[in-house]
């Protein structure tokens, strides 16, 4: 069993987890947008994540 994190992984687990619902078109439009925001963070050194979160806090999103 593959055990590795993929962008589109965590898209659909990101998405199973909101309570929001969603139409079939807008999950999809949601699993793209989310595959790569999480393909660019995948591609950070821990620093760069690291501003990132710092970042995302300091305008209250984190």
């Amino acid at each position: 069993m593959d055990n590795a994190l993929t962008p589109a992984t965590l898209a659909f687990e990101y998405l199973r987890r909101e309570a929001e619902t969603l139409t079939p078109a807008q999950y999809l439009t949601r699993v793209r947008k989310l595959q790569l925001e999480f393909a660019d963070l995948m591609e950070l050194t821990s620093t760069e994540l690291l501003e990132e979160i710092s970042f995302a806090t300091r305008l209250g999103i984190h």
